[in-house]
Order: structure tokens, then C-alpha cells, then sequence
């Protein structure tokens, strides 16, 4: 079964979409524990994704 374009890139939209909110949060919490490793790991995930922090 194809997959309609147009809906399969607004997925791929939405997926990244999520993954940079999750990702924000995350960093919020590290950043209110003081967390700096996780922040940073979390950074470089961010650019691993070509998400913007």
C-alpha cells in the first residue's frame, strides 16, 4: 500500500515537531537542576537532529 505523499511529510512535520518540544523540556529541567552534562547531551542531540535549541 502507498503512502500519499503530502500526508507522509506532514508526519515527518509533525514527528520533528514533537521531538524538538520533547527536547525543549528536557532542557528546561536540566537547566532548572543545574544539570550541565545532560544539557549538553541534550544539546548535541538537538544538533544531531538539525533542530535549533
Amino acid at each position: 500500500m502507498a503512502i500519499d505523499p503530502q500526508r507522509q511529510r506532514e508526519a515527518e512535520a509533525n514527528h520533528r515537531t514533537s521531538l524538538a518540544n520533547s527536547l525543549k523540556r528536557r532542557m528546561e529541567a536540566a537547566r532548572a537542576r543545574n544539570n550541565s552534562q545532560l544539557l549538553a547531551a541534550l544539546e548535541r542531540e538537538m544538533n544531531q537532529l538539525g533542530l535549533r535549541p
